[in-house]
């Protein structure tokens, strides 16, 4: 699925980055989000694409299989 938003993962102690992503598919599910280790658990996600709106979450919760963006949306 071609996707028009990207998210950076940033350590939120320091701001660097961990991580991107595509943020979840049509669905709302996410590969990284199976099971866990969750990738993006407790790490701070900021949108950086044109579909973004330059969001920005704390993940704090994750549901197996659920993208966190997915989630807020």
């Amino acid at each position: 699925m071609d996707h028009d938003h990207t998210f950076v993962m940033l350590d939120p102690t320091t701001d660097q980055v961990l991580a991107e992503c595509d943020g979840p598919d049509a669905s709302g599910r996410c590969p990284m989000a199976d099971r866990p280790p969750y990738i993006c658990a407790g790490l701070h996600l900021i949108g950086t694409g044109n579909g973004s709106r330059h969001r920005s979450l704390m993940v704090t919760k994750m549901e197996p299989g659920r993208c966190p963006i997915a989630v807020v949306n």
